[in-house]
């Protein structure tokens, strides 16, 4: 079974330093960005949106636990957009040693819930196309494309 609770300050700052060299990570794979630049960029735009770090207003960050044996086993972060019934999935990692065993889904399937608990009738996200087994996880869990970047390498290379 899987529970969430709200993200601990010593919890965030490990969390927050891998979200930045992940999210530069995967925007250098993307070929949105380049490696010389990936983490300043990185930073700044997640600064920019956590702009009261764990306290920011609207944004909950959250720990998965695996309550069987008291796992801490991954992270959320959960925009909830104000005067709506909409929220966004900025964040979602599971630790390696947890994935392929349905922690994913049963993380999903935690947060939907809590969402719901709060008036949330509407969750989206964002996934990188070359992200695959998150890409086939979210099909799994009913989640549908909603737009589409395409990209073509071209010259000589």
């Amino acid at each position: 079974m899987i529970r969430l609770e709200k993200m601990k300050p010593d919890e965030f700052e490990v969390y927050s330093e891998g979200l930045v060299r992940n999210y530069a990570i995967e925007n250098v794979k993307s070929g949105r960005w380049e490696e010389k630049d990936a983490i300043e960029k990185s930073r700044r735009e997640i600064d920019s949106l956590l702009t009261d770090g764990l306290n920011t207003r609207y944004h909950k960050l959250l720990s998965i636990v695996e309550t069987d044996h008291n796992h801490k086993i991954g992270y959320f972060w959960l925009h909830i957009f104000p005067n709506t019934k909409k929220g966004f999935i900025y964040d979602f990692v599971i630790q390696k040693e947890f994935r392929g065993k349905g922690c994913g889904k049963r993380s999903l399937e935690a947060l939907e819930e809590y969402a719901g608990d709060m008036g949330i009738e509407n969750l989206s996200l964002h996934v990188f196309a070359h992200n695959t087994a998150a890409v086939s996880l979210y099909k799994k869990m009913g989640y549908e494309v909603t737009n589409m970047n395409m990209a073509k390498a071209i010259g000589n290379n």
